[in-house]
């Protein structure tokens, strides 16, 4: 399958909101929003890239966008430009059969753009337990991650190393300028309903986000009749570094929510 990528398209006026498009040229019908994690205050599209491959090479057309991050542009900045960012791509393919994957923070953003325009998505590690998981931790110090070179490491080994609640409660203070009060909003559980999409959620059981959120999310999806497959992965990895585990699943997702009836 050879793949055309075409970098740096605007779907917006701010700088980061641009996306990079991969075209197979065995396209399968589908099209899918791939975005990147990184806590919504780093992270960018280029580090997105062999992930989009991988999915181009199924025969999807894949668009990746980058989006405002924290503390320049705080919450619901990084939702607006991914839902910004998903309209321009129903706009230029010819295509109705969309869906949505992330990883991390791009798994909550992924879920987001679901619940918003009723498609499939797909969350590796997306964080969903933030009300009740900062009330039964009220003595974690939030601290930030000084550890990782996050530029030069890749997406399969960031955060590999399980449990960091200092630095879980830090990326989601900063996202939202420490305004706890919008933590109903960041969480998905007020804007779920029966027009959602269908959900693919992954986490691994001791990783750094807590495995806690898609339990919630796939409940509360159920109980409104959403199809909801839930894969919860033994071990510490988290998003791309469980991608063996769960990549089997998220093609037959894929293929099953996508592709049943396409051209």
């Amino acid at each position: 399958m050879t793949v055309k990528v075409t970098k740096d398209i605007a779907y917006g006026d701010a700088p980061l909101q641009k996306l990079d498009f991969y075209e197979p040229d065995k396209p399968n019908g589908g099209a899918i929003l791939d975005i990147h994690g990184g806590g919504w205050f780093r992270g960018e599209k280029n580090k997105e890239g062999s992930m989009a491959e991988r999915i181009a090479a199924l025969g999807y057309t894949v668009a990746v966008p980058n989006y405002r991050l924290a503390p320049e542009a705080f919450f619901p900045a990084a939702r607006d430009d991914v839902l910004a960012a998903f309209s321009w791509l129903r706009d230029h393919v010819d295509t109705k059969n969309l869906g949505v994957f992330g990883s991390s923070a791009g798994g909550s953003l992924s879920v987001d753009v679901g619940l918003a325009e009723g498609v499939p998505a797909v969350s590796w590690s997306g964080i969903f337990d933030i009300q009740q998981w900062f009330a039964a931790h009220p003595k974690v110090v939030a601290q930030p991650d000084t550890k990782t070179d996050f530029v030069n490491t890749a997406s399969a080994k960031i955060d590999q190393g399980g449990r960091n609640d200092p630095f879980y409660k830090w990326f989601i203070l900063n996202y939202v300028d420490a305004d706890e009060t919008k933590f109903s909003q960041v969480e998905p559980f007020d804007r779920l309903t029966a027009e959602a999409g269908p959900l693919y959620l992954a986490n691994s059981q001791e990783e750094i986000i807590p495995v806690s959120g898609i339990y919630q999310l796939a409940q509360a999806a159920a109980a409104l009749g959403l199809p909801v497959t839930l894969q919860v992965i033994p071990g510490g990895q988290h998003a791309e570094g469980y991608l063996a585990e769960a990549w089997p699943g998220t093609v037959a997702f894929l293929a099953q929510h996508l592709l049943k009836g396409s051209n």
